[in-house]
């Protein structure tokens, strides 16, 4: 956004969260959810809007495309490209491809199994993947 300002780009942010960073340095912003689609396409059309953005790899960029696609306007993201930058081991193969540095991923759990910290490179940051009920470390 700041660097949108400083070009003399003309932003609108839309943000639930009072107080977000971004919002500093619009020209305008609406507190509103991102996923509330309808919302965001009467923000669109009330402001004659003529672009959306949203960041990659931020659950919003989800709700931007639907949002776009909703408005019939581009998108700067295929869906493909967003669904394989979501799916980490898609992402990380592609990186690997061109041979692009990344975070080493480990699986530490899967199924509610009890995490084995033995294997653990320390420090690391754990996270879990509630869908495959899976724990992983980041080291």
């Amino acid at each position: 956004m700041k660097t949108a300002k400083e070009l003399g780009i003309y932003s609108i942010v839309a943000d639930s969260v009072s107080g977000a960073p971004a919002k500093k340095h619009a020209a305008a912003y609406h507190e509103i959810d991102p996923a509330d689609i309808n919302g965001l396409v009467n923000v669109y059309k009330m402001q004659n809007l003529d672009g959306i953005h949203a960041m990659l790899g931020d659950v919003t960029t989800w709700n931007a495309l639907a949002l776009c696609k909703r408005l019939d306007v581009p998108f700067f993201l295929p869906k493909t490209q967003l669904e394989d930058s979501a799916v980490h081991k898609k992402f990380k193969d592609f990186c690997r491809t061109f041979e692009v540095e990344i975070v080493n991923e480990r699986l530490l759990a899967e199924n509610g199994e009890k995490m084995d910290v033995s294997i653990m490179d320390f420090p690391v940051l754990i996270g879990q993947h509630i869908a495959k009920q899976e724990a992983y470390a980041v080291t």
